[in-house]
């Protein structure tokens, strides 16, 4: 498990926060601000959002194994089936 995954958006965040400002060389006025603000949230919570996928996918691989493992217990069958991706 990782547990750094929450931080690194977290860190993007305040890199692309500190990197909105100091290149425009002039203060943003509110909307750019305002644009610089949302981006950076969009892309921290993309980040997110593929994490959260790929927790998801590893969650479901486990149940089908483990149904899979069941099946078999009920049945009486101790060979594994082999796997079929799909």
């Amino acid at each position: 498990m990782n547990r750094s995954g929450p931080v690194g958006p977290v860190v993007l965040l305040a890199l692309l926060v500190a990197g909105c400002a100091s290149n425009r060389g002039h203060e943003p006025s509110l909307k750019e601000g305002a644009k610089d603000v949302g981006r950076t949230i969009g892309t921290a919570a993309r980040e997110i959002g593929r994490g959260a996928k790929k927790v998801g996918k590893a969650i479901g691989q486990a149940a089908k194994e483990g149904g899979r493992a069941f099946r078999n217990a009920v049945k009486g069958d101790e060979k594994e089936e082999p796997h079929q991706s799909q």
